[in-house]
Parts: C-alpha cells; sequence; structure tokens
C-alpha cells in the first residue's frame, strides 16, 4: 500500500499537467480566432460611436425634438453594437446556431417576466416617435390631468395643478383617450351669465363684450368674443359667453378667472342701475297713483 499511494499521487499529478497542456494547446490554437474577434469588437465600439454621433448630428438639422434625435441615435448605437457582438462571437468559434437558440429562450421567458416593463417601454418609444404631445403640453388621461415635464421611455412626467409630479406609464397614455389642451394655438372657453329681467339688453351686451375684450388673453383670432342667449327665465335671463385664447402664451385658468370678474362688476352696475330705476322718483309716483 506505501508503495502504490506515491504511484498514485504521480499518475494523478500527470493527468492534471496533460489536461492544462491540452486546454493551453487549445487555447493557443484559437488565441488567432480570439484576437480577431477582440479587434473586431473593438472596431464595433469606435464604429458604434461614430453612427451616433453622426446620427444625432443629422437629426439635429431637421424638426425633430431633441429627446428624439437622442431616441434614434441610441437605437442606432446599440443596433451597430448588437451586431458586431454576434459578428465578434462568430469570428470567436462561437455556435451562432446555439447562441440564437439560447437567447430566443431567454428572451421569452425574461419577456413573460416583464412583460409590463417591456409594454411601456414599446409604448415609449412609439410615443416618442408619432409626437402626440411635447413638454410644456397641458394634458388628461383618464382622471389624470398636468403639464408635461418629461417624456421617458418607460413613463411620462407631469406636474398637476396643485403642483404634485404624477409618473404616468407610457402604456396608459397609449391604450386611452388622452386630451392635449394645448396642442393648437386657439382654444374656445365658455362662460355662463345671468342678467336679470329689465336689464336692456343691447347696452349690457356690449358692456360684457367690451370689459371680456379688454381681459389680457383674449384675443380677435379666430373670431372676436360672442354673446349668445342660452335661456330665459321668468326673473333672469341666461348668456352664453364664448371667446377664445391662446393656451401657449396665457393660462386658461387665469383668464377665464379675469374674464367672470370683469363681467360680474358689469352685472354689478346693470343690477344697481335697474334697482336705481325701480326705486325713483318715478317708480314712487307710480306706487301713489296706484
Amino acid at each position: 500500500m506505501n508503495i502504490l499511494a506515491p504511484l498514485a499521487q504521480t499518475q494523478s499529478a500527470d493527468g492534471l499537467v496533460e489536461s492544462f497542456r491540452h486546454y493551453a494547446d487549445r487555447f493557443i490554437g484559437h488565441l488567432p480566432e480570439l484576437l480577431s474577434a477582440l479587434v473586431f469588437l473593438v472596431i464595433t465600439v469606435v464604429l458604434a460611436r461614430l453612427v451616433r454621433r453622426g446620427v444625432e448630428a443629422g437629426l439635429r438639422r431637421t424638426s425633430t425634438e431633441a429627446y428624439v434625435n437622442l431616441l434614434v441615435a441610441k437605437l442606432a448605437y446599440f443596433g451597430v453594437m448588437i451586431l458586431g457582438i454576434v459578428v465578434a462571437l462568430s469570428l470567436g468559434g462561437v455556435n451562432l446556431g446555439v447562441l440564437v437558440g439560447s437567447v430566443g429562450l431567454a428572451t421569452v421567458a425574461l419577456g413573460f417576466a416583464l412583460q409590463d416593463i417591456v409594454s411601456n417601454f414599446a409604448a415609449g418609444i412609439v410615443l416618442l416617435l408619432e409626437h402626440p404631445f411635447t413638454k410644456g403640453d397641458q394634458i388628461a388621461v383618464l382622471d389624470i390631468q398636468g403639464r408635461v415635464e418629461d417624456i421617458r421611455v418607460r413613463a411620462t412626467q407631469l406636474r398637476a395643478d396643485d403642483g404634485e409630479q404624477v409618473l404616468v406609464p407610457n402604456k396608459i397614455l397609449f391604450t386611452n383617450v388622452v386630451t392635449n389642451s394645448t396642442a393648437t394655438m386657439h382654444r374656445r372657453v365658455e362662460v355662463t351669465l345671468s342678467v336679470p329681467q329689465g336689464v336692456d339688453p343691447r347696452r349690457a351686451r356690449a358692456a360684457l363684450l367690451e370689459a371680456t375684450s379688454g381681459v389680457e388673453g383674449t384675443g380677435e383670432d379666430p373670431e372676436p368674443p360672442r354673446l349668445l342667449l342660452h335661456d330665459l327665465g321668468e326673473d333672469n335671463m341666461e348668456l352664453l359667453l364664448e371667446f377664445w385664447i391662446d393656451p401657449r402664451r396665457h393660462d386658461p385658468q387665469r383668464v377665464r378667472s379675469e374674464v367672470l370678474e370683469a363681467t360680474q362688476a358689469v352685472l354689478a352696475r346693470s343690477n344697481a342701475e335697474l334697482t336705481a330705476s325701480n326705486t325713483g322718483p318715478n317708480a314712487s309716483d307710480d306706487k301713489k297713483a296706484g
């Protein structure tokens, strides 16, 4: 037993050395392929950066938004990188058939596990390319509304009217109806006014339209403010006041508030004049005569 133990240890050491020698010979045999793959990978990185810069420079000459330029440049960069990595692995002796099969199975499993993230990512890319809204637009979707601060690949950041920050997943914006209040240069605002019976309608109409036109933000384009008779009551008349504003230059809530203040001041003067005429000397004489 004492004689066979050193012999077994010697054979084990010889086998280990032979294994390392075999792997070294294989590595040296594949060294040219590995070096060519490494060189091609370095060239791919440099080429991908040049493509990204070239795409960014080319898109700057167009009218597209800055974040769209960045998205397209990144997609071009990653596209060149993926293609270069595949070619480098092929040059390194990797079996692409087995690799593609493994990557396909991993992609399917990852897709099921992260389907919400993937759907939001795809929706974000489509939103960036279709450009239904941009930074600074006032949008509303479902019961969420606010001003767009940032459009990211996964979610869109809004600033609500009360100052809260709202992150809306892009899938919600992609699959639901979105109202963009600032997509056009003109937006019509409607205000309902109550005028008591007995007020001269012509004078009230002229005074109300003049007060509305005097508020900053109301304009003559596409048409000047107009006043329509909405409904008739026993003691008052319901008037519908319509005017147009530019939501990109003026806050619609501020303009509407100032229009209400100006028109209510006109109506207050009309009520005072009507009360004075009903309680004047002629009214007293009528009561005595009666």
